[in-house]
């Protein structure tokens, strides 16, 4: 079930967050924001970890569709836009989206994937 951490009282998450990922060294660096919807201090999400960390955090439902997005954005060195929940604070799931872009270099040999999550409000779903 998803829940608002809003109306729980837990946290207020209303801002979107920036994040990148070096594909090759398998690093991902997310803001303030990320380290909230992602439940990591925020010092672990400033210094990256592995995106296997990340994709923990995602439903178990929702991790096929999350990574065959990622791969067709890398493969195809193109766009990502997905919706998923992720696992945050207190073990509750929070619906989020997500939209990014991957980059490489001229040798295609160095990549990065560069992307905003932000907090969907469930109430907005049914407006």
């Amino acid at each position: 079930m998803i829940f608002d951490l809003q109306s729980i009282g837990a946290l207020k998450l209303e801002e979107a967050g920036i994040f990148t990922w070096n594909v090759g060294a398998d690093l991902v660096f997310g803001d303030s924001s990320i380290a909230l919807l992602f439940d990591f201090p925020f010092e672990v999400s400033m210094t990256g970890q592995k995106m296997s960390a990340y994709l923990a955090r995602i439903h178990p439902d929702d991790l096929p569709t999350v990574a065959l997005q990622m791969h067709n954005a890398i493969a195809s060195c193109g766009t990502y836009s997905v919706e998923y929940r992720v696992r945050g604070a207190l073990n509750i799931y929070r619906l989020v989206a997500s939209h990014g872009r991957c980059f490489r270099g001229v040798e295609r040999d160095l990549t990065q994937f560069a992307g905003i999550i932000y907090p969907i409000d469930p109430a907005e779903l049914f407006q």
